[in-house]
């Protein structure tokens, strides 16, 4: 039986919109949320301001999917209203 599809081996990459540092990289999963989707990232909410797929194997983004991210204004966040426990300031409080 064939392998899946080559566009599952690709990595998403997600960085900060005005930025090429990458957050988060989930490996070997083509993960492509539309923009203005919210995503949490490492404790910290996001929205998605755009999205790139990029075939450059050498250049400053990788081969694969890149989703470039805003932080979320408290008003905005949908999950601190709805869990303002988890996304408290101090961890260890």
């Amino acid at each position: 039986m064939a392998d899946s599809p080559g566009i599952y081996r690709w990595s998403t990459y997600f960085h900060k919109a005005d930025s090429s540092d990458v957050l988060y990289q989930q490996e070997e999963g083509l993960l492509n949320p539309h923009i203005g989707s919210g995503v949490l990232v490492l404790g910290e909410c996001y929205r998605v301001v755009d999205s790139w797929f990029s075939y450059d194997k050498r250049g400053e983004f990788d081969l694969g999917q890149h989703v470039f991210l805003a932080k979320v204004s408290d008003e905005d966040n949908r999950l601190k209203q709805l869990a303002p426990d988890y996304f408290r300031d101090d961890p260890d409080a």
